[in-house]
């Protein structure tokens, strides 16, 4: 699985996880999200933003699709 973790550019809080639909190159998913995350911040964002939002504006600019992933972990 391919996945990368998306930071708020201002607090540095981590938004979410992404991952492409379809397997691609790395360097292309990051390059490619990153570049939406640019552009995705570079527009005024209400501060209530979250991962859903963010996933839905790079799904409407980009041909590589991507989806939010749910994380969690257990511990004994």
């Amino acid at each position: 699985m391919q996945a990368i973790y998306i930071h708020d550019t201002e607090t540095e809080e981590i938004v979410g996880l992404v991952s492409p639909l379809k397997k691609i190159d790395f360097d292309k998913f990051q390059d490619d999200v990153y570049t939406s995350w640019v552009s995705f911040n570079s527009n005024d964002l209400a501060e209530d933003y979250n991962i859903e939002d963010y996933v839905d504006f790079h799904n409407q600019h980009s041909e590589m699709k991507i989806d939010s992933v749910l994380t969690d972990y257990i511990q004994l």
